[in-house]
């Protein structure tokens, strides 16, 4: 006797639809969720920027986003367990799971549903001094709150597309915003760099580095850098490294799935090498097929799955589930 039917991995935006989908379904699922609270990227790297490729949705923030994918996904009143980081599966001789948890805890399942992303982010940094020393209180990796830099000299490092985001979500609370690139590249898209240079209150610097970052011992308050015309000292209340992050791929010891660089291997069925453990999401790919990482295919393949998953556990069970209209709800 399992615990339960289905165990989702994840609580980001493709796990929220496809515990929603399960309950859709009358599938018996437990979602488990490493972070204390839903959404994944959505609240951890931009809650306050705007999402627009959501179907129906002109505009919304991430964060409201994300709360309304939890309030769909808890509908049926299947089970979101949060600060619960899944360390192992491992397959029973009976073909059922064994999910760990936190390393201590063990839960059993029929089938597995992993909509994990692309894995744990730990953030890039410069190496500079400093910079350990003010992390936290001037030194940031993704803005959370944009009323935080509210009259503020902020410094962004980048000048992609996250540098050029940050920098145009931050101009009209920002006092100024320089944008430091350490080569004469700008990889942002053009509508974004022309926003930033017509509000007038974003400067660009190629060629520039931060080499250190200045304080009071309680705060930031300015960095110094270095530019083909030598070294100065610029007046920073906050930095902002907009340098991407490091993936710690998902890995568990006890089973081995077939992986295509770094994404998981799964079937038209978004099942992957081992029969019963499917994949959707920013984590799977079809394979040989092309993939988009956006949110409403993350909810496509998380639909998908579940449906296959309902099959794969009853299998006299349709594979399409109706319309949610036609179900009187």
């Amino acid at each position: 006797m399992v615990d339960f039917e289905l165990i989702i991995i994840g609580a980001g935006p493709t796990g929220l639809f496809a515990t929603f989908a399960a309950g859709l379904r009358n599938i018996k699922s437990l979602t488990l969720e490493a972070l204390d609270s839903a959404g994944g990227q959505l609240v951890e790297l931009y809650p306050e920027k705007m999402v627009y490729d959501m179907p129906g949705i002109p505009k919304i923030r991430a964060d409201s986003l994300s709360q309304q994918m939890y309030e769909q996904a808890i509908m049926f009143k299947n089970e979101i367990r949060f600060n619960s980081k899944v360390t192992d599966i491992k397959q029973l001789p009976d073909k059922t799971f064994q999910v760990e948890v936190n390393g201590k805890e063990y839960i059993t399942c029929q089938a597995v549903l992993i909509c994990s992303g692309v894995g744990s982010f730990v953030p890039n940094k410069l190496g500079v001094e400093g910079e350990d020393e003010y992390d936290g209180k001037g030194v940031f990796h993704y803005v959370k709150s944009i009323n935080r830099f509210s009259g503020q000299d902020v410094v962004i490092v980048g000048a992609g597309d996250s540098g050029f985001d940050w920098a145009n979500e931050l101009a009209p609370v920002a006092n100024s915003i320089t944008i430091l690139q350490h080569n004469d590249v700008i990889k942002a898209e053009e509508r974004s760099v022309k926003e930033a240079l017509d509000s007038k209150k974003v400067n660009i610097r190629l060629n520039t580095s931060i080499i250190r970052m200045l304080g009071d011992g309680q705060k930031l308050t300015s960095v110094e850098i270095q530019g083909k015309d030598g070294k100065e000292t610029l007046k920073a209340d906050s930095v902002i490294l907009a340098i991407s992050y490091k993936i710690e791929p998902n890995s568990f010891k006890s089973i081995t799935l077939a992986t295509s660089g770094r994404y998981i291997k799964v079937n038209h069925a978004y099942e992957t090498s081992i029969s019963g453990i499917f994949a959707a999401g920013d984590i799977a790919n079809v394979t040989d097929e092309p993939k988009f990482n956006l949110l409403a295919i993350g909810s496509a393949e998380a639909y998908i799955a579940i449906n296959n998953i309902k099959k794969y556990l009853h299998p006299t069970s349709s594979l399409f589930g109706g319309h949610s209209s036609s179900l009187n709800l």
